[in-house]
């Protein structure tokens, strides 16, 4: 059986990845103060942002399934 905690670390990582997905699909992001930026707009912060969503997504994903007590 899967702990609530467990759970909520999968689910939390599973939106970071949707938010990911959506970054990817529209080719931008939000920047903080400056609202949605495009890709073209924001090369490194684009990156920045997917680089930096998709590996906590997949360390917690990983920690989840990996620390099951």
């Amino acid at each position: 059986m899967i702990e609530i905690r467990s759970l909520i670390n999968f689910i939390g990582a599973a939106l970071m990845l949707l938010y990911v997905g959506y970054c990817w699909v529209n080719q931008g992001c939000h920047h903080k103060g400056k609202g949605w930026r495009t890709r073209e707009e924001s090369p490194k912060g684009f990156w920045f942002t997917i680089v930096l969503w998709l590996v906590l997504s997949a360390v917690t994903i990983a920690s989840s399934l990996i620390l099951k007590r």
